[in-house]
């Protein structure tokens, strides 16, 4: 996402700021991209840093219209950010040993359709 002045995230985020640049993305397609390609170590210690904030993101998110294409461009970067944590969430709910597991449907075959207006 394109950062605005001052960081990407709104006021009381600030600590979340050093991840939101890599990890804040805002389409489907990319968030499982990232997830698949990212070596495990890395997503763990991203869901670490992460996952602890996610209460306080959600109540804020809260408050904001449901619509992500309403959002002010900090709250759709933190909205992102959160996205990405929950698809990084299922490899260490699980305790996957990658980031992606073998035998699966490929990648690279799979379409990903996004709602109009998004």
């Amino acid at each position: 996402m394109n950062a605005p002045a001052g960081g990407c995230l709104p006021e009381g985020f600030a600590d979340l700021e050093p991840w939101a640049a890599e990890w804040a993305l805002e389409t489907e397609e990319a968030r499982a991209g990232k997830r698949v390609s990212t070596p495990i170590a890395k997503l763990r210690e991203f869901h670490a840093a992460t996952f602890p904030r996610m209460d306080a993101v959600m109540v804020y998110l809260n408050t904001l219209p449901n619509d992500p294409g309403a959002l002010a461009p900090r709250d759709k970067c933190l909205f992102a950010l959160a996205q990405m944590v929950m698809e990084a969430s299922a490899p260490m709910d699980l305790q996957w040993d990658t980031s992606d597991i073998e035998d699966v449907f490929p990648m690279e075959r799979m379409k990903f359709l996004s709602l109009p207006g998004r």
